[in-house]
């Protein structure tokens, strides 16, 4: 079980550099490894990645030192267990409205006693090889526990009612950080298509104050991303222009 970049960034001080993929190419994750990134982040919400796909990003990651986070479908325990087993060590949960959906996510992350994800033969626990995940005395233990100390578990605010139940929401232990979704939320609030508007803005400002009030990050204060499309999209429209004169 390799380490989390990110958790690891963060127990020094630092911050982690990611590149955020909405579809699967291992030729891009191992540029982003060459380009000296510490993860790729995968959006399963609104990308095209399919668990073979996910499987074949988490191969070519770990081949080039990368860690690998992805924003699931949805928070259902077993959609999210697709994802761990396929070898992700970082799960954003998208619509994250009450306490009770914040601990059943926490709780479908990581194995118990800490939560009750569900042993399975992905690549993720070494397709359930005896060999390579029992210990001496035949326990799974160590891996077990290693695989939750690795585990990073980010809970999406983008909706009036999430920001209305933060205070619950921020009580549940094994949700690591915050973040939100600014479109979603201004459209929530009234204001679709202007997540800009000082409305918007300000609540997310409240919102990650109270987050650090008691002692919480935010998904910014771990990691800063980077969509690999708009990186294409500004370069490519510079280079375009540039050779227009």
């Amino acid at each position: 079980m390799k380490s989390n970049a990110i958790l690891t960034r963060s127990r020094e001080g630092k911050k982690a550099t990611g590149c955020t993929l909405m579809f699967p190419s291992a030729d891009l994750v191992e540029l982003a490894g060459i380009a000296g990134f510490d993860f790729v982040h995968l959006d399963g919400e609104h990308g095209t990645f399919s668990p073979e796909s996910v499987d074949a990003m988490c191969r070519a990651a770990e081949a080039a030192g990368l860690t690998v986070t992805a924003r699931v479908p949805s928070h259902d325990p077993s959609v999210i267990n697709l994802y761990l087993d396929r070898g992700v060590q970082g799960i954003v949960a998208p619509h994250v409205e009450t306490q009770a959906e914040a601990k059943a996510i926490a709780s479908a992350c990581r194995f118990g006693p800490q939560g009750d994800r569900s042993w399975g033969g992905g690549r993720a626990t070494h397709y359930n090889d005896p060999k390579s995940i029992s210990d001496d005395k035949g326990s799974r233990l160590p891996l077990m526990q290693r695989a939750n100390a690795e585990m990073l578990v980010v809970a999406q605010l983008e909706t009036k009612k999430a920001l209305g139940d933060l205070d619950a929401i921020l009580a549940v232990e094994g949700i690591d950080a915050f973040t939100y979704g600014p479109n979603d939320l201004a459209q929530s609030l009234g204001l679709p298509g202007q997540p800009d508007h000082p409305t918007v803005t300000d609540a997310m400002r409240k919102a990650t104050d109270r987050i650090h009030s008691r002692g919480r990050k935010t998904w910014s204060d771990l990691a800063t991303t980077a969509n690999a499309h708009q990186l294409f999209l500004d370069a490519g429209r510079k280079f375009v222009e540039s050779n227009r004169k």
